[in-house]
């Protein structure tokens, strides 16, 4: 988990009413980017300079997972991690911030909800806020053959499509579910039913040797990861059509991609699963506009040797979205603190502490956040000291 020293250099801070400063959250430029390496950890990276921050902590202290194997983002603003140990399965749950909130849904043998995810895979949520996660049949000999759904409070609700040889998935923006089959190639189901539509770029078609991973970039067009061609293909996003190379094969030392993502530069971040032939990973950074090389923004060489491991056999990338921004106005006796009343920012609650001290503890104010307009807002009583506000996760 984030320590407090680390995080505190992430925020900016700036005075108001003279009495009270406002402790806010990282800029609408900046966001954390995390890696998943299979060794099992979730390491955190600065998403300008490439540096090496932390790692989320606490799934070693159940006796944690062999493997690491998909990430994602939910609806409440937490973080998503499947696991493997022996091939049973569990969805891990993390605050953005890296503080372990337990399993999600599990299938340990006596000690989980379920009994249906074996081998997991990727994982994502739909339109409907519940959780998708790719995994296999039954043990041992299993494929990934099964997308399983779950409510957002865990609760397993059924096998959603079967029949796939998954590598990973996403919703589109029409709100299908498109599937990256090793057999037949980025497959399309219903939304809402899971039912098969088509595929929508088939194994073979120009730029599509295979298929790792795929996300939809800013544009709406689809990127794939093409292990063998060491590139990054680009397919209309409606019509399945091959555009180009958006990343050309080899570019920048490019050698068999693993994990890309759009950051909120608008760059495209692609994990080189090796590194210019040395075996090494790199989390390589492309123009997103271009896909032309700009940087290798952090590769095995450059890390600790405690550290190296977060570039060894990475699964997963993902750029956390920015924190709702705070503002702060005078009201009387009082500051008011409010917040924008997105979907994200609904799951934190406003504290403060006297000084930014590392031994201080943050206290949640006790007024309840009241909707006006756009916003959540909050007042504080001025007592004529100084106080720093943060947002924290619930």
């Amino acid at each position: 988990m984030m320590n407090s020293a680390t995080r505190r250099t992430r925020f900016r801070v700036s005075v108001a009413c003279g009495i009270a400063l406002l402790f806010s959250s990282v800029s609408a430029a900046r966001a954390d980017l995390l890696v998943l390496a299979a060794n099992p950890t979730v390491w955190l990276f600065d998403d300008h300079t490439g540096t090496l921050m932390n790692r989320f902590e606490g799934i070693g202290g159940i006796g944690g997972p062999e493997t690491l194997e998909g990430i994602s983002i939910g609806p409440d603003g937490n973080v998503y991690v499947t696991g493997n140990t022996l091939g049973w399965g569990d969805v891990y749950r993390f605050t953005r911030n890296g503080q372990f909130m337990g399993r999600f849904a599990t299938d340990l043998p006596g000690g989980g909800r379920m009994t249906h995810l074996v081998l997991p895979g990727n994982l994502t949520f739909g339109p409907d806020g519940n959780c998708y996660v790719l995994g296999g049949s039954s043990l041992p000999g299993a494929v990934d053959d099964r997308i399983l759904r779950y409510n957002l409070d865990g609760t397993f609700m059924g096998y959603f499509v079967t029949n796939v040889n998954a590598r990973d998935l996403n919703f589109g923006r029409d709100g299908q579910l498109y599937v990256a089959d090793a057999n037949r190639g980025i497959v399309r189901y219903d939304g809402k039913t899971g039912a098969y539509r088509d595929t929508f770029v088939p194994i073979g078609a120009v730029g599509l040797p295979d298929v790792e991973h795929f996300i939809f970039g800013p544009d709406g067009n689809l990127y794939i990861c093409t292990w063998s061609s060491n590139a990054v293909a680009r397919y209309d996003g409606n019509s399945g059509q091959f555009t180009d190379y958006f990343v050309t094969p080899g570019s920048g030392g490019l050698d068999r991609p693993r994990a890309l993502a759009f950051g909120l530069d608008g760059d495209l971040y692609v994990i080189s699963y090796s590194y210019n032939s040395w075996g090494l990973g790199a989390i390589i950074r492309y123009d997103g506009r271009t896909g032309a090389f700009l940087n290798v923004m952090a590769n095995y060489a450059s890390l600790s040797q405690s550290q190296k491991f977060a570039l060894i056999n990475v699964h997963g990338l993902l750029f956390l979205p920015p924190l709702p921004q705070l503002q702060i106005n005078p009201a009387g006796d009082a500051v008011e603190i409010s917040w924008p009343s997105s979907s994200s920012a609904r799951n934190w609650t406003l504290s403060k502490q006297r000084s930014l001290e590392a031994t201080n503890q943050w206290t949640v104010v006790t007024n309840t956040p009241v909707l006006v307009g756009t916003n959540y807002v909050v007042t504080d009583q001025r007592d004529g000291i100084a106080a720093f506000y943060r947002l924290e996760q619930r």
